[in-house]
């Protein structure tokens, strides 16, 4: 009998394990709430807007270009066929192109030798010497002249030029010869980079009771 009441009570105990239930009270214990103090986190401040770019510097205004000074034009020689005329008593107009009483006529070469050392002004050394007569019995011409030469550019290929300085001539036997002022005009074409043509005029001698000679020429010219 204490057997059967043995096994019973332990599949009491046994039903109980499986059914979950607790043989010993669990004691419950009261817990406090634990609270974290949370700080508010502060909103980011909006970034600070971007400093405007620096507006770009002006550009420099272009310089003024400066005209370049006038660079020398180099030596030049130059000659040509000259007609010349020398007229007495002085003052007695001579004729470049007719024969007149008191007059000599011959035919002459006149050579030049130059330089351009501005754009407007040069320095000029010529000389003729005639080499036909007009059978008058006078003796042949000769000049030699120092000059300074203003002269423009009508164009880039036409020059004009003036003549002023001093000429030492033979009046062909008239009157020996003479020292005094010489003047005179022409105009030079350039025909390419170095070859030029020209033709004066030129009254190679102007003093008071000396023989006035005059001479008109054309001829070439190269410039070095």
């Amino acid at each position: 009998m204490k057997l059967t009441h043995s096994l019973v009570a332990l599949a009491a105990l046994t039903t109980l394990g499986f059914a979950g239930g607790d043989i010993n009270p669990v004691t419950v214990f009261e817990q406090e709430p634990v609270v974290v103090p949370v700080e508010p986190v502060p909103e980011p401040e909006p970034a600070p807007a971007p400093a405007p770019a620096p507006a770009p510097a002006p550009a420099p205004a272009p310089k003024p270009v400066a005209k370049p000074a006038a660079k020398p034009l180099g030596f030049y020689l130059a000659g040509g066929i000259t007609d010349v005329t020398v007229s007495y008593p002085h003052g007695d107009a001579p004729s470049l192109f007719t024969d007149k009483v008191n007059q000599d006529r011959q035919v002459g070469v006149t050579a030049r030798l130059g330089y351009d050392f501005m754009d407007y002004l040069g320095a000029e050394l010529r000389g003729t010497y005639g080499f036909s007569k007009n059978g008058t019995g006078f003796d042949k011409y000769k000049q030699f002249g120092a000059y300074l030469k203003p002269n423009y550019d009508i164009t880039k290929e036409l020059n004009l030029y003036g003549l002023i300085g001093a000429s030492k001539s033979d009046h062909a036997g008239i009157a020996g010869s003479s020292t005094g002022l010489s003047y005179g005009a022409g105009v030079d074409y350039g025909v390419s980079k170095n070859i030029s043509i020209f033709t004066d005029v030129i009254n190679f001698m102007d003093k008071s009771n000396v023989p006035e000679s005059w001479g008109l020429t054309v001829g070439a010219g190269y410039e070095f």
